[in-house]
């Protein structure tokens, strides 16, 4: 093995163990939520969900000995995204409150779904078939979770819906951030 595909094999082993991580953090952050909105204020549970994730970044980034690493070049891009990944944050919350965590988490990924709808007209991404396929495929189990038409809809089921809404903002946002064909020209 040269040592080009040893290095490209070393790093997606990592960044497979970095996912495996992530998605570890993100499930216990969730039943923490769920725990926690049920005890207390669902403001109190995003204010130090977000002030821990600060301290975080912060201890990682260390910005005071990287000058720059907190300036940006378009604020209100950066501004809007963080609006829509805290309203996701608050109305996920907000969901676990009155949802069991299966219903809200499912309702919420409907998220790629609403990214491939939004990418094509926004980013000027279209979607394939095969993708469409496997998104309509993953669109059948957040339907078969909700059951609409079976029992009525719970009306707490809108709010992950709104986090899924917001979620799918912030993701064509990020991406917009990419230099190239996809950055579209009203995120300049």
């Amino acid at each position: 093995m040269t040592d080009t595909a040893h290095e490209l094999r070393r790093q997606r082993l990592t960044g497979i163990g970095l996912m495996c991580g992530a998605v570890a953090a993100f499930a216990c952050l969730d039943c923490m939520a769920k725990y926690l909105g049920t005890h207390m204020p669902v403001s109190q549970v995003v204010g130090v969900r977000y002030a821990s994730a600060f301290l975080i970044a912060l201890m990682f980034s260390n910005p005071l000995n990287r000058p720059g690493l907190l300036r940006t070049g378009r604020p209100v891009l950066q501004l809007g995204r963080s609006v829509l990944l805290l309203g996701s944050t608050v109305f996920n919350f907000m969901a676990f409150r009155y949802l069991q965590l299966d219903e809200a988490l499912s309702i919420l990924f409907s998220t790629p779904f609403l990214v491939a709808i939004l990418a094509g007209p926004i980013l000027g991404e279209w979607v394939g078939w095969r993708r469409w396929t496997a998104i309509m495929v993953g669109f059948v189990g957040v339907l078969v979770v909700v059951r609409p038409g079976l029992g009525g809809l719970q009306w707490a089921a809108l709010l992950s819906l709104g986090s899924a809404f917001c979620y799918a903002g912030y993701s064509i946002m990020t991406r917009g951030f990419q230099p190239g064909p996809s950055s579209s020209t009203w995120m300049e």
